[in-house]
């Protein structure tokens, strides 16, 4: 058998390696494509904690329903969707971040202050003033009740036709026993609360 020449050699070489890369470059793209599918099935399967199903009041008898498909405060009916939608059709609730209490205790001093700084420029009646003093007290006490922990925070979002310019967040979280809401609002600091549930 005569020998190969130099040429013929690197040309099978190249060829070999060549087969190399697209075979390696097949098998990274096959891997990401079932990783990346991995990762959308995991964020579309993600359920609710257990925890949650249930139906919780607040002490002023406020209701919140939680099923495996369902997060519903007060009268809304809100489909539970797992992870924030792109967009949405209807109003849905889902994970997103975490609260810790030192984070809360900052947002409701946050909040405090600019309320009665508020007051005071408005020069709003004692009894007014009382009031915003009274809220931020029973604020503090369903706050100090909470263990020290960070939260998983589940939120709420309406359709987008029906989404307006606000400045409020809206957000619920749960500790071993209870189920804590809390709003806030930039414009009107002295509408932060705590509202604290318990299972029925």
């Amino acid at each position: 058998m005569a020998p190969k020449n130099s040429d013929t050699e690197l040309l099978e070489i190249s060829m070999q390696i060549r087969s190399h890369s697209v075979m390696a470059a097949c098998a990274l793209r096959g891997a990401g494509m079932v990783l990346a599918f991995s990762f959308s099935l995991s964020a579309i399967a993600e359920t609710i904690n257990p925890r949650w199903v249930g139906v919780w009041f607040s002490d002023t008898k406020q209701r919140l329903g939680v099923s495996e498909q369902q997060f519903n405060p007060g009268t809304e009916k809100c489909k539970w969707a797992g992870t924030r939608p792109a967009k949405s059709s209807t109003c849905v609730a889902f994970y997103e971040g975490s609260i810790s209490k030192a984070q809360l205790t900052s947002q409701l001093q946050q909040a405090e202050k600019a309320a009665l700084d508020t007051a005071q420029r408005k020069s709003l009646p004692a009894a007014d003033l009382q009031s915003i003093k009274d809220d931020f007290k029973r604020n503090r006490q369903a706050m100090e009740a909470m263990p020290s922990h960070v939260f998983r925070v589940i939120k709420t979002q309406v359709a987008d036709d029906q989404q307006g310019a606000t400045d409020c967040s809206d957000y619920f979280f749960l500790d071993q026993k209870q189920l804590y809401n809390v709003m806030s609002c930039e414009a009107a600091p002295d509408a932060f609360s705590i509202r604290v549930y318990k299972k029925s």
